[in-house]
């Protein structure tokens, strides 16, 4: 729980956004918000409590599970399923690996990690799904994160489905981290540079701000994880969007993103209803 870890100035913030957005909600059901809206923000004042939530989105086949294996240092997630057969991936501590189907589409994984014990993760399915049903599953998700790690391919990025996914992000207010995965498939660090420069241009004119962007090769950081292999490591480029999420997850950093969630979408709402 959230308040484990707040000091008392903390708490207190906690307690006045706790009431503004309480306020909030009345006011909205009076200005006839809709009831998906309604859900949104009230999903996502629930989520004050949760641990912080790292939301993976994408298109099919761009590597997001593989991402996610990386972090962890260990293959939890499967890679190389068809959209059709995918379904979001909840993942939590537990004392041993496990999975339990609790909800339509949505499978809840436990794993023994230690990043576990500091946020949960959930993989989406890709932005370009072929089941309607799995981007809508995913759509609700969003609001509840208090990060959005989106990953695109090196052989393919920041392709009409990713911007379409991007600017609905956008409008939720939600803090995004871009990451190019599979650039060991370019043959020359100047074609990284060049899928680098042009994804942060096409984020910063979609997003109105320029997002951290990592090039990165998950498989290749996977493997020298598991083989204990520093150099492999170190050209898979992981380390430095590790180095991120970590100085991210530092308490007044994590706080300040909890607390700013429910925030932007209530911004949201109100933008829509007035």
């Amino acid at each position: 729980m959230l308040q484990a870890i707040l000091n008392e100035t903390q708490a207190r913030l906690l307690d006045e956004e706790r009431r503004a957005l309480g306020t909030l909600q009345t006011l909205l059901a009076q200005f006839g918000v809709t009831p998906e809206n309604r859900v949104a923000l009230e999903r996502s004042i629930h989520q004050l409590d949760d641990l912080f939530l790292l939301v993976v989105a994408g298109e099919f086949n761009a590597g997001k599970s593989a991402v996610v294996n990386a972090l962890l240092g260990h293959t939890i997630l499967e890679e190389g399923v068809t959209p059709t057969t995918v379904r979001i991936q909840r993942l939590t501590y537990g004392p041993e690996i496990g999975r339990t189907t609790r909800e339509i589409a949505i499978d809840d994984l436990t794993a023994p990690m230690e990043l576990l014990r500091q946020i949960s993760i959930v993989d989406t399915p890709g932005t370009n799904a072929i089941n309607r049903e799995h981007e809508a599953i995913t759509e609700e998700f969003v609001p509840r994160s208090d990060m959005v790690l989106f990953i695109t391919s090196a052989d393919r990025p920041f392709t009409e489905s990713e911007r379409r996914f991007l600017q609905q992000i956008r409008s939720w207010g939600k803090k995004v981290v871009l990451v190019i995965n599979k650039i060991d498939i370019l043959e020359t660090l100047d074609e990284v540079a060049r899928v680098e420069a042009f994804v942060a241009d096409n984020a910063q004119r979609l997003l109105d701000f320029r997002p951290p962007v990592f090039p990165v090769s998950a498989r290749r950081a996977l493997r020298a994880k598991v083989n204990g292999d520093t150099t492999l490591l170190a050209s898979s480029r992981f380390e430095s969007l590790e180095h991120y999420i970590r100085e991210t997850l530092d308490q007044t950093e994590r706080i300040r993103l909890k607390l700013h969630n429910p925030i932007g979408v209530g911004l949201r709402l109100i933008t829509e209803t007035t």
